[in-house]
């Protein structure tokens, strides 16, 4: 078909304007217009190549794409409302207006309010919530700017005095060389000879090594017994003068500071080579067992303990948007041990289809409700840790209706929320 065909014509006023976010692939910068062809787009060559690039640092491109999101709406907010209140909802159906922005499911935040309360949080924006939702307006940098522009004049007209007051000294000196070279009735200079002093080069005669200095010890000279008191007070008088390089001078000095050099040297002793080696494999083993630790403290079985609802060998669903582009959202898996980090639960987690192994948090976690007469586990509760089978659902009050085993043979049937059960792996 030619471009002016009726079929060409619809395909363009279809493809106008805005789409839905969730048919969006922002790796492959791609809008699709329903489902069917964005479940299409997904098992494309194209898709799963960027998928593995994306695949090999998540981290990277999901903080990426959040900087520039961040960017472009910071960016878009000075250029149209820089001194305004605006409600939130208002500004980014404008950014969005774009189609070529980075679309916000592509980002950290998963929602409008994470990404206004970050805006609050790192003080770029002031956020006030109201009854009529959330409101920003854009944190005026002006006084910084003038505080900025105030100093950097001030250091550039000090430095333009410094080089004016450094440029007048040399002046004076150079006046007070030619006055002093230049004495009495004009070239004359002392006892009336002329002084003309003529530049150098520095020249060393022998050896290039470091200049030294040498001192000899010599025996002071004898004093006679009866004049020893007059001997001593004739040095207290003479002063450092007379003892400032003397002999016994320099030896009471030199005892003193080998006496500090020695207990200097025993306080700052280096350690061997091996106490190092041995010292740093200590610290590392430390460090080490620390981390293991924290990695490896695992619930025991019976229970997850208060806050933790997660038991080894039961089948979750994964609810973690930020775990969309990988394509584990909304997918099962295997929970294979839990793992408590200081009252924050972590479920090592196994995936169903493709064996992959990756650690989610359980408020990201949904249980999973199998069919009628499946095994599940009840999760919470005074029976929480008990195999059970299903026996139905009562999908309008979101209740499972479950068949617990007596030690005594006899069963019970209870009614319990989707929340406390989940569907047993085997």
């Amino acid at each position: 078909g030619g471009f002016l065909t009726p079929k060409a014509i619809a395909k363009r006023i279809k493809s106008k304007g805005l789409q839905k976010l969730r048919w969006y692939c922002q790796m492959c910068e791609k809008q699709c217009r329903d489902e069917n062809g964005f479940k299409c787009h997904l098992k494309s060559e194209t898709h799963l190549r960027q998928m593995a690039i994306f695949g090999q640092n998540a981290e990277k491109f999901v903080e990426g794409y959040s900087k520039e999101f961040e960017k472009t709406f910071l960016q878009h907010f000075r250029t149209a409302h820089r001194t305004t209140r605006i409600a939130a909802n208002v500004i980014y159906n404008e950014f969005i207006a774009d189609r070529n922005h980075v679309h916000m499911n592509s980002t950290k935040w998963t929602t409008l309010t994470e990404f206004v309360v970050h805006l609050g949080r790192t003080g770029k924006c002031k956020v006030e919530e109201t009854p009529k939702g959330w409101f920003l307006r854009l944190v005026a940098k002006d006084e910084d700017e003038q505080l900025r522009d105030k100093l950097k004049g001030k250091r550039k007209r000090a430095e333009e005095a410094e080089e004016v007051r450094h440029a007048r000294f040399l002046r004076q000196q150079v006046e007070r060389a030619r006055a002093a070279a230049t004495t009495g009735d004009g070239n004359t200079g002392v006892n009336g000879f002329s002084v003309v002093e003529e530049a150098s080069e520095l020249k060393r005669d022998g050896t290039e090594a470091p200049l030294g200095f040498e001192l000899s010890k010599k025996k002071p000279p004898a004093t006679l017994s009866g004049s020893a008191g007059r001997g001593e007070l004739g040095r207290d008088r003479a002063g450092s003068t007379a003892n400032a390089f003397g002999v016994e001078a320099f030896s009471v000095a030199a005892e003193g500071s080998a006496k500090g050099g020695e207990g200097r040297g025993a306080a700052r002793k280096k350690k061997s080579a091996l106490e190092e080696i041995m010292q740093e494999q200590e610290a590392l083993k430390k460090r080490k067992e620390k981390v293991q630790q924290e990695e490896q403290q695992q619930l025991p079985p019976g229970g997850g303990g208060k806050g933790c609802w997660l038991f080894e060998g039961i089948i979750v669903k994964v609810v973690s948007k930020e775990l969309k582009g990988a394509g584990f959202y909304k997918e099962k898996a295997a929970v294979r041990r839990v793992i408590d980090q200081g009252g924050r639960f972590l479920g090592e987690l196994e995936h169903l289809k493709s064996g992959a192994i990756l650690r989610v948090d359980q408020a990201q976690l949904e249980t999973v409700i199998p069919k009628p007469g499946g095994k599940v586990l009840v999760l919470l509760g005074e029976h929480a840790g008990a195999q059970a089978t299903l026996v139905g659902v009562d999908t309008k009050k979101f209740k499972a209706q479950v068949e617990l085993a007596g030690n005594n043979g006899d069963k019970a049937r209870l009614w319990m929320e989707y929340d406390d059960i989940s569907k047993c792996a085997v």
